[in-house]
């Protein structure tokens, strides 16, 4: 018997005027060393710089930092660790950023490390044109048997 593929859910969008919760606003006081009323501030002020997508699986944080740069934070909606499917970080980033539209994902300095929750973070650029100077140039798309020998492809 073969497996049902997934079928990709689009992300729509989510409210984000929701109370914030106690858990993170202890934590906010904490972390920046501030009191609850400043908490709510801080957290009311970022959240009003977000967008949030959601879909069956997935819940995204758009950040949009310029005319140039966005931030997607992606994490499961249940909060678990993400076992990644690339393809999905792609309709993720087609979607919320631009199908012709590039991203990266940082791997950054130890000086800079962010691990604090099970999400990942790309970081995109608005502009269709720009390329990143890394990467391939031409597309190679394989959606079954390999042209490369001992490799495979899962179909779509």
């Amino acid at each position: 018997m073969t497996k049902p593929r997934y079928k990709w859910q689009k992300l729509v969008k989510a409210s984000t005027l929701k109370p914030a919760a106690e858990e993170l606003i202890q934590i906010t006081m904490k972390t920046y060393d501030i009191g609850k009323e400043a908490a709510h501030k801080l957290i009311e002020e970022y959240s009003l710089e977000c967008e949030i997508f959601i879909n069956d699986i997935y819940q995204v944080q758009r950040r949009v930092f310029s005319e140039k740069l966005v931030h997607l934070n992606i994490r499961r909606r249940d909060g678990g660790p993400i076992l990644r499917d690339w393809r999905h970080f792609q309709y993720i980033k087609n979607e919320l950023i631009g199908e012709e539209c590039e991203a990266i994902e940082l791997y950054p300095a130890e000086s800079r490390l962010v691990d604090s929750a099970n999400k990942f973070h790309l970081w995109g650029v608005k502009d269709p044109e720009y390329r990143f100077p890394i990467g391939f140039d031409e597309r190679d798309v394989q959606y079954g048997d390999s042209k490369n020998p001992g490799m495979k492809q899962r179909p779509l």
